[in-house]
């Protein structure tokens, strides 16, 4: 992965991998990182972080016009953005304002997991750390305020949208289930997983096809849980449960699901949970 320097505003990390396809995908951060920048997902990759407590909603207008003229110049046909909780909102808000800029004959999908979608005004249901230091930078800011005023609403962002994706929530948690439920958006279909966790990607990570990398998977979460209050306020109390509860869930890896929703771009075929879903 290369630092990719456009003039996104300070607070924005991106780094990019090059690939011979005509798929781009671009991540978003929950946590700490670079989120899925080892993972194959056979496409260009820009995965992009923040390392202020924004939701990414500080500035998305500028930073998704100077994002769109580097995509331009790859010359990809088709963008997939992905992310997960305030990544997940990132995922749909960019999504939808990378469409306003691009080229019309490119085709953008958002795959987001457990998103929030309503940030401002304040939003009682959000019980994150990070939220609440969310709500005091704006409260200290005009400008974050002024952003909040214009992309804190998924809804109003997206009330006359084309945009398409599939956001993937947790059934069984009460918070990401009214978060997604809310959301209005004609293209977004909506999909309830039977999973009580805030962290609705992890049975879709591919070390869960193997316990012992799962294992890994689950002690690394918890030795991250120690920086991230957000993470630590997510996760089950025992590592034990948290590898019981992934374990029990059999959904498709993430870069299946790439591969499943890039070929439904290409072919120009409807795309639905069930098409994404098939293990090819």
């Amino acid at each position: 992965m290369q630092e990719l320097n456009i003039g996104l505003p300070s607070c924005y990390q991106a780094v990019y991998k090059s690939h011979e396809s005509n798929n781009l995908v671009i991540t978003f951060t929950p946590t700490n990182g670079f989120f899925l920048c080892n993972n194959d997902l056979n496409a260009h990759k820009i995965c992009i972080s923040t390392n202020q407590p924004n939701y990414y909603i500080f500035n998305p207008g500028n930073a998704c016009k100077k994002l769109s003229k580097y995509i331009e110049k790859l010359d990809v046909k088709n963008i997939l953005l992905i992310g997960s909780s305030k990544a997940g909102l990132a995922s749909i808000l960019w999504g939808e304002l990378i469409k306003r800029n691009i080229n019309k004959s490119t085709k953008i999908f958002v795959l987001s997991f457990s998103p929030q979608t309503l940030l401002y005004p304040f939003n009682e249901r959000l019980y994150f750390p990070s939220y609440k230091a969310l709500i005091k930078l704006i409260s200290k800011s005009d400008s974050l305020r002024k952003c909040a005023e214009n992309y804190g609403d998924l809804n109003s962002i997206l009330e006359e949208s084309k945009l398409r994706g599939i956001v993937i929530y947790p059934k069984d948690n009460y918070c990401d289930r009214l978060e997604a439920t809310r959301l209005k958006a004609r293209g977004i279909i909506l999909y309830g997983l039977q999973y009580p966790l805030h962290g609705s990607f992890l049975p879709f990570m591919p070390q869960t096809r193997d316990s012992k990398q799962l294992w890994k998977m689950v002690n690394k979460i918890y030795q991250n849980s120690l920086k991230d209050v957000d993470l630590n306020a997510t996760i089950p109390k025992s590592a034990d449960e948290l590898f019981n509860i992934i374990s029990s869930i059999k959904v498709p890896t993430i870069e299946q699901l790439c591969k499943n929703i890039f070929y439904k771009l290409d072919s120009g075929e409807d795309i639905s949970v069930e098409t994404i879903f098939i293990k090819n």
